[in-house]
């Protein structure tokens, strides 16, 4: 019996662009979160109250894009 091959998958080049952004979005959130904590906090004087609660929300911030990224995963 012979076997039957399959012609060979086209690769999607989108979903790999997608997938390899998704590895980078939770740092560079928390990157650009504790920036702008940091100067806000030399700015104002406050150290260190902004820079953890920027710190905070860019890491959420974070968390909800790859959430999202993954949701448009599943749909292209």
């Amino acid at each position: 019996m012979l076997m039957e091959h399959k012609p060979p998958s086209k690769i999607n080049y989108r979903k790999i662009a997608l997938l390899s952004s998704l590895g980078l979005m939770l740092p560079s959130s928390a990157v650009v979160g504790m920036l702008f904590g940091y100067l806000l906090d030399k700015l104002f004087k406050t150290q260190p109250w902004l820079l953890i609660l920027f710190t905070l929300l860019g890491m959420a911030s974070g968390v909800f894009n790859i959430i999202r990224g993954l949701n448009k995963f599943k749909d292209v």
